[in-house]
């Protein structure tokens, strides 16, 4: 085996210069740096304005109703006879809390959804009908003013 070289055997070069080392480097870093913390305080800053520090339960009971109403309308996503005859019941619930609430217009606007689901879902169950005018109606009722979602 050969005898290992002496330290004043092996050339002296330069060692290159570890990755990210040159001025231009560190300014590009300290840049992203301090757009990732202005990124995170508008953020931050966004959420307090947003919310403005008001308790969670000071929403009228006629938003609260509206809002289940819109989450009750995903269903319609799926046209099955068993999801339109779930989403018929819930908005006639919903229908009811929202005229509770002390908005009858609203109300009025989802009993009118109510009876189009109604509608397609039956024209899905004859599975050979025509259902373009059942979805139709479906689709006007779902651009009613009065249907916020």
């Amino acid at each position: 085996m050969a005898p290992a070289p002496a330290p004043a055997d092996t050339p002296t070069t330069p060692a290159p210069a570890p990755a990210g080392s040159s001025t231009a480097d560190r300014r590009r870093r300290l840049r992203l740096g301090t757009i990732a913390l202005v990124a995170i305080n508008a953020i931050v800053l966004g959420s307090f304005l947003l919310t403005r520090g008001e308790a969670t339960g000071t929403q009228s009971p006629s938003a609260d109703a509206v809002a289940t109403m819109c989450l009750h309308l995903r269903d319609l996503q799926t046209p099955r006879v068993d999801a339109f005859t779930r989403v018929a019941a819930e908005l006639a619930a919903d229908a009811d809390a929202i005229d509770a609430a002390g908005n009858p217009q609203t109300a009025a606007a989802v009993r009118r959804l109510r009876r189009a689901v109604i509608g397609y879902r039956d024209a899905l169950q004859t599975q050979g009908g025509d259902d373009s005018a059942a979805a139709a109606a479906m689709a006007q009722a779902l651009s009613d003013p009065d249907i916020p979602c």
